[in-house]
């Protein structure tokens, strides 16, 4: 029902609502408590930003994000942990949407999200992405940086300082039109795959040159010492002083789901909580 019809039937079956009351009664406060209780059931009370509780219908919506990306989001004893969780945890009761939050590798979490089965968490922004998938506002920024063997730092700026160089780079990671189109045209070679223990033992091994890190210094530091394999060797990396870049990560779904009222729900509650301060505890800088 339009918003309009909506008013017009409030109005008319609070008049006769109202018609029925005794004349006394219509002129006490008792006929404002009646024509509240029918506006509440039909969803028009107006909400603390100006918009119309009801209108939109809250859901349960699933969203997946990185199962290995600390401190952004990573599993901890089973359960999602880290920043964007926990920024989606606390959007819920604001926008009354729950978020089934599922962390699984990278390259699920985009394949899950161009069939239309949920959301992608954690996400940058590239032009070829923004064709097919909704974005949200930025919910964090992070630094891409460079990480390399100790003993083996060289001297980056740009993107054309690693010409020539092997970089390691995950499944179905992107990191901005600029490394893209770096990429593309062969200033560097990518060597991906699915595991980021991989990427660093490849690195120590000398068969890569530098391992792109999309969670910063603090997520280099995380997750170096939660693997097995690479918490005895953490002095054996340098990261280069530079960052690749600074990337906003968002959450975004499929065009073709029609979710836009929830990614606007979830915009304004983001930017109100986070103008109260509301993120200010988690909001670790790479």
């Amino acid at each position: 029902m339009r918003f309009a019809e909506a008013l017009s039937d409030t109005f008319r079956h609070s008049h006769i609502a109202a018609a029925r009351l005794r004349p006394g009664k219509w002129r006490s406060g008792s006929w404002r408590h009646r024509l509240i209780a029918v506006f509440l059931a039909a969803g028009l009370v107006g909400s603390p930003d100006g918009g119309l509780v009801g209108m939109a219908r809250a859901e349960t919506l699933i969203v997946y994000g990185s199962d290995r990306f600390p401190p952004i989001s990573h599993l901890e004893e089973g359960k999602p942990e880290g920043i964007f969780p926990r920024i989606l945890q606390r959007l819920q009761a604001e926008t009354g949407d729950t978020y089934d939050i599922r962390l699984v590798p990278w390259a699920r979490v985009i394949r899950m999200a161009s069939a239309g089965e949920g959301a992608a968490a954690n996400i940058s922004w590239n032009s070829e992405r923004a064709e097919r998938f909704d974005y949200s506002v930025p919910l964090y920024v992070s630094d891409v940086v460079l990480v390399v063997r100790k003993g083996h730092e060289f001297p980056f700026e740009s993107l054309p300082d690693l010409k020539g160089k092997l970089i390691g780079l995950g499944l179905g990671s992107s990191y901005g039109d600029a490394v893209d189109e770096a990429i593309a045209k062969g200033v560097f070679a990518v060597d991906r795959d699915a595991d980021q223990q991989s990427r660093m033992l490849k690195l120590l091994a000398g068969r890569v040159d530098a391992v792109f890190v999309g969670s910063g210094r603090e997520g280099v530091r995380y997750m170096l010492e939660a693997e097995p394999e690479l918490k005895g060797r953490i002095d054996q990396f340098a990261i280069l002083p530079k960052a690749v870049r600074s990337d906003p990560l968002h959450i975004v779904y499929l065009k073709s789901a029609g979710k836009k009222a929830a990614i606007e729900r979830l915009n304004k509650a983001f930017l109100r909580l986070k103008a109260r301060g509301t993120f200010n505890d988690i909001m670790i800088r790479p």
